[in-house]
C-alpha cells in the first residue's frame, strides 16, 4: 500500500531520487534513498513479451516485408521450443481497405460452410469481407445482417490475390479500454483512444497461420486499424509521421494490457517479467513505461524491456522537426494539463497554428514556446536537430540503465553504428549510440523456413509460371554425406529455372512476366527486367533477394557484374558463364536504385554488340526466396546490413555467397565459407576525394562505384574456383550447409553463446532471479515544465514560473541535464541568476 513519496534532491551530483515508501517497509534507517523494495508482487521470469510489427508466423504478404517479421516470429519460436520460455508476441492490427478503422469481419454462412471456420479455405472471395464503421462489433454487425455471431469472425484482411484474399480469424478477449495523451490537434487537449486486444485464433487455415496454436496477440485501435499492412503505413507504403503515432498509441496501450489486464485466468497468468520491443515502432514503449512508473504504477516496476534496433538507418529511424508532432507522441495526459494551464497557451496554439518556423511568429514569441515545449522535447533530438524515435530508446537507457537496454542484430553493425567511418549506418545518431553501453546479438535463422525439402510448396504467391511447372524443381535435404549431390541438384535446378526463363522470353515480356506471377500481381506491375538464357553445362549462377530498398544495394551487384564483363583479362568465354538474377518486392520507379538497376541491365544487354544479352535479369516483384535452391552463389551487396537473413538462407541452401563487408555478414563470414569485399560501401566523404557539402547522389555515386570494383574482383576469385579449385567450392558450400545459425545454437558466430542464451541470461538476466532486479520507481525520459521551474526556484532562488523568457535565457546559456525524469540547471548559480534578473 502507497503512503507517498519521499523526493530528495542532490544537486552536487546532478540526481533527482524519486522513491515509494510503504508502510511495512519503513525501518530506522536514517538514508531513506537506501530503502529496498520487497513488497512488490514477483512477475514471472519465465514469461517474455516480444513486441513486434511484422510476424511470420502470420504468413500473409504483408507480414514478410523484412528481415525483422522473421526474427519477430522465430526469436519467440526458439526461445518457447528450447528454452522452455513463455514467449508470446503482441502485434498490432491492420486490414486491407479499412479506411473507417472499425473492424474487418469475415462473413462464412452456415448453408455453405456447415462447419464453421474450420471448413474455410486459405483464400475468401472479395465479397465475403467487410468493413464495419468503428464501434460495431461482431454481434451487432451480425444482427443487422441477420446472421448468428458463429457466421461472422473478426480478421485481418490480406491484399486481394486474383480476386481472392488471404486473411488472419482474431478470438476477442475481454480486455479493452482506453488510453490518452496529449492530443495532435490541439496541445493543450486529452486524446482519447479506445482499444481491444484480440488473440490470433486457432481456428486460423495453418497455412496464412504458423502460431496459430500458440498465445500470440494483436491489438487493435482505429488508427491502426486504418493501416493496409504493419507499420501503419500509409497506402503507398511510404512512412508519414502519422504512421508513428498510432503507434506510440499501440504501445501506450499494450503497457497498460500486458502489465496491469494479463495476470487472469483467461491468459494464464500472462504477467511477464521482461519485454523485447523489435524496431522503431516499439521503441517508444520505454516512455510510457517509464512515465506509468514515475507517476506512482508499480505495475511496471521490476521490469526488463530492451529496444531491438533493427535497422538504424536515416530513412528508418523516424523524425520530425515538428515539436507538436512529436509531443503527441511522448506526451501524456499531465503534459497536455499544464500546456492547457499555461498562461501562454494561445503563443503555443499560434504557432501550432502557423508552424514554429512561421515569419508570423514575433522573435520573442518563439522564444518563450521553444522554452515551454524544450523540457519536454530537447532529450529527443538528434544530431541534425529532428525529434528522433529511436531517441526514445538511447534516452531510455541514460534515465534507466538497470532496466532499460537497447542493441542491434550483430556486433559488427553495433560498431558501425557508433562510428564515423560508417557515418550512414546510424546518421545522426552515431555519437548518441556511441555514449551509451548498447547489449547487441547476431541473430539467428531458422533452417526449416526455407522449404528447400518440400515438393508441394509454391513459389512467390502461387497461381503463376513457376508453381505451375514446380515439379521440375528438385527438393533436397542434407543428410551429413551428399553435399556434391546437393550441388548437383543446384545445377539441375539452375538449369530448370534459367530453360523456363529463356523459353519464355522468346515468346514475349508478357510470358516471361507470368512465369513470377499471377493475375493480380501483373495488375499492379510486377514484372521482370532483362532475361536469361538457358544455363549449360560449368554454368555459374549468381542470384540475390530482397526488400526493394536502397539498403540493400542491388545496383552495386549489377555494376559490379558489368565491370566484370568490361575485364580485357576475362575471356568471352568464361564471361559468358555466368547468369544474374536479382529480385525484390515491386519497386516505386522512381526511386534512383530503380532506374540505376534498369539503365544497368540494358547497358549490359548492349554492350559490345549485345554478346551479353541474356546474362542478367531482375524481378521486379514478390521474389521466392526458394529460388537459392537453383543457384551456385548467394550476392548480397548491401550498402549496410544489419544481421542479414539473405545471406543465413544460402548457407541453409547449401550455397557459398558474396557479401559487402558490413554487419552480420561479417560476424559470419570468412574464407571457409564465402567472399566479403575489401571495406564497407559507405564510407565518410573524404574517403572519395569528397567532401559532406557534395550532393548526396554524387556521394552515393562514388560509393557504389568503388564497391562494385571490388564486387567484380571477387566475381574473378568465383570464376578461379569453379575452374581450377573445386574442391575450395565444395568445402564452402558443406562449411555453410553444416553451420549452426539456429537461435539456440549459433555460438560459433555470436561470442561463443547462443543469440537465446545472449537475450535471456545477458540482457534480460533471467537467469538472476527476480529479487536481483532494481524495483525503485523508473526516471522519466522527459521533464515536466513545472518541474523545470520548481528547480529553477529551488536552485536559483528565482520565480521563474512567470517568467519563461528567463527560463529560456536560462537553457541557452546554462545548458541542460537530463537526471530522474527532470531538467537540472548546472551551471554557475550565481552568474545564471544574474543573466535572468538581466534579461528580466
Amino acid at each position: 500500500m502507497r503512503v507517498g513519496l519521499v523526493q530528495s534532491v542532490n544537486l552536487q551530483q546532478g540526481h533527482a531520487k524519486t522513491q515509494r515508501v510503504q508502510k511495512h517497509e519503513i525501518s530506522t534507517q536514517k538514508n531513506l534513498g537506501a530503502i529496498t523494495f520487497t513488497g512488490l508482487k514477483a512477475k514471472n521470469m519465465n514469461q517474455i513479451a516480444s513486441i513486434t510489427p511484422e510476424n511470420n508466423g502470420i504468413v500473409l504478404p504483408e507480414t514478410k516485408q523484412g528481415g525483422e517479421g522473421a526474427v519477430a516470429y522465430e526469436l519467440p519460436n526458439s526461445l518457447r521450443k528450447h528454452e522452455n520460455i513463455d514467449a508470446r508476441s503482441f502485434m498490432s492490427y491492420w486490414s486491407h481497405n479499412n479506411q473507417e478503422g472499425g473492424y474487418k469481419f469475415l462473413v462464412h454462412p452456415k448453408n455453405r460452410y456447415p462447419n464453421g471456420v474450420a471448413d474455410l479455405p486459405k483464400q475468401m472471395p472479395m465479397g465475403a469481407f467487410h468493413s464495419a464503421p468503428q464501434g460495431v462489433d461482431r454481434e451487432a454487425f451480425a444482427a443487422k445482417f441477420n446472421l448468428t455471431p458463429s457466421e461472422v469472425s473478426y480478421v485481418m484482411q490480406s491484399k486481394p490475390n486474383n480476386g481472392e484474399s488471404r486473411y488472419c480469424i482474431l478470438d476477442p478477449t475481454d480486455v479493452c479500454g482506453e488510453i490518452k495523451r496529449v492530443s495532435e490537434d490541439a496541445p493543450g487537449e486529452v486524446k482519447t483512444i479506445k482499444y481491444r486486444l484480440f488473440k490470433i485464433s486457432p481456428n486460423n487455415h495453418p497455412k496464412n497461420v504458423r502460431i496459430k496454436d500458440q498465445p500470440h496477440y494483436v491489438l487493435y485501435t482505429p488508427d491502426l486499424a486504418k493501416a493496409a499492412k504493419p507499420y501503419s503505413y500509409d497506402s503507398t507504403g511510404m512512412p508519414t509521421f502519422k504512421a508513428e503515432l498510432s503507434n506510440a498509441d499501440w504501445m501506450r496501450a499494450l503497457a497498460e494490457v500486458i502489465h496491469k489486464k494479463m495476470d487472469t485466468d483467461e491468459f494464464g497468468h500472462f504477467n511477464p517479467a521482461s519485454v523485447l520491443c523489435h524496431d522503431r515502432p516499439a521503441h517508444t514503449y520505454m516512455n510510457h513505461i517509464a512515465n506509468m512508473s514515475s507517476l506512482g504504477d508499480e505495475a511496471v516496476d521490476g521490469l526488463k524491456i530492451h529496444a531491438i534496433a533493427h535497422n538504424t538507418g536515416r530513412f528508418y529511424q523516424g523524425y520530425t522537426f515538428d515539436p507538436f508532432e512529436f509531443l503527441a507522441v511522448v506526451g501524456d495526459e499531465k503534459v497536455a494539463n499544464e500546456l492547457k494551464n499555461s498562461e501562454h497557451y494561445d503563443l503555443i496554439l499560434k504557432a501550432k497554428r502557423l508552424g514554429m518556423d512561421s515569419d508570423e511568429l514575433l522573435p520573442s514569441e518563439r522564444l518563450i514556446v521553444k522554452n515551454i515545449l524544450d523540457p519536454y522535447l530537447t532529450p529527443f533530438k538528434d544530431g541534425e536537430g529532428a525529434y528522433n524515435i529511436m531517441k526514445t530508446a538511447i534516452v531510455g537507457v541514460k534515465a534507466n540503465p538497470e532496466n532499460f537496454s537497447t542493441g542491434t542484430v550483430s556486433h559488427t553493425f553495433d560498431k558501425e553504428m557508433k562510428s564515423h567511418d560508417t557515418p550512414e549506418a546510424a546518421r545522426y545518431l552515431t555519437d548518441d549510440y556511441a555514449s551509451i553501453k548498447t547489449k547487441s546479438v547476431l541473430n539467428g535463422s531458422t533452417p526449416a523456413n526455407l522449404r528447400l525439402d518440400d515438393a508441394d510448396a509454391d513459389f512467390g504467391e502461387g497461381n503463376n509460371g513457376l508453381s505451375a511447372k514446380k515439379a521440375g524443381f528438385k527438393t533436397y535435404k542434407y543428410d551429413g554425406k551428399n553435399i556434391k549431390e546437393i550441388i548437383a541438384t543446384r545445377e539441375e535446378n539452375g538449369k530448370w529455372l534459367t530453360r523456363l526463363m529463356s523459353e519464355a522470353a522468346a515468346e514475349g515480356q508478357d510470358a516471361l512476366n507470368k512465369l513470377f506471377f499471377n493475375t493480380s500481381q501483373l495488375e499492379a506491375g510486377q514484372k521482370v527486367m532483362g532475361s536469361l538464357n538457358e544455363i549449360k553445362d560449368k554454368g555459374i549462377f549468381i542470384m540475390s533477394w530482397g526488400r526493394p530498398d536502397e539498403q540493400k544495394g542491388f545496383p552495386i551487384l549489377l555494376k559490379g557484374f558489368k565491370k566484370f564483363l568490361e575485364r580485357k583479362n576475362i575471356s568471352l568465354k568464361d564471361k559468358l558463364r555466368f547468369r544474374i538474377l536479382s529480385g525484390a518486392g515491386k519497386w516505386n520507379e522512381n526511386d534512383a536504385d530503380y532506374k540505376a538497376i534498369e539503365s544497368t541491365l540494358n547497358e549490359i544487354a548492349t554492350m559490345d554488340g549485345g554478346k551479353y544479352k541474356g546474362l542478367a535479369a531482375h524481378v521486379d516483384g514478390y521474389f521466392p526466396n526458394r529460388l537459392i535452391g537453383c543457384a551456385t552463389y548467394g550476392a548480397f551487396t548491401s550498402r549496410r546490413e544489419m544481421c542479414g537473413i539473405t545471406p543465413l538462407e544460402s548457407k541453409t541452401a547449401g550455397s557459398s555467397y558474396l557479401a559487402t563487408k558490413t554487419g552480420g555478414p561479417v560476424d559470419y563470414t570468412t574464407k571457409k565459407n564465402g567472399y566479403l569485399t575489401k571495406e564497407a560501401v559507405e564510407g565518410p566523404p573524404e574517403k572519395y576525394g569528397l567532401t559532406w557539402k557534395t550532393p548526396h547522389h554524387e556521394l552515393d555515386n562514388a560509393r557504389v562505384e568503388r564497391q562494385a570494383e571490388q564486387v567484380a574482383d571477387i566475381f574473378e576469385k568465383i570464376l578461379k574456383e569453379q575452374k581450377g579449385s573445386r574442391k575450395s567450392y565444395i568445402a564452402k558450400c558443406k562449411k555453410n550447409i553444416e553451420e549452426q545459425i539456429d537461435w539456440h545454437n549459433n555460438d560459433e558466430y555470436n561470442k561463443g553463446k547462443s543469440a537465446n542464451k545472449t537475450y535471456l541470461e545477458d540482457i534480460l538476466e533471467t537467469d538472476k532471479g527476480w529479487e536481483a532486479r532494481n524495483k525503485n520507481p523508473l526516471r522519466r525520459l522527459f521533464g515536466y515544465y513545472d518541474e523545470v521551474n520548481r528547480t529553477a526556484e529551488q536552485t536559483f532562488g528565482i520565480n521563474a514560473k512567470n517568467k519563461p523568457t528567463r527560463i529560456a535565457l536560462l537553457i541557452i546559456t546554462g545548458g541542460l541535464l537530463l537526471v530522474g525524469g527532470s531538467y537540472l540547471l548546472l551551471k554557475n548559480k550565481n552568474n545564471n541568476k544574474q543573466k535572468l534578473d538581466k534579461a528580466a
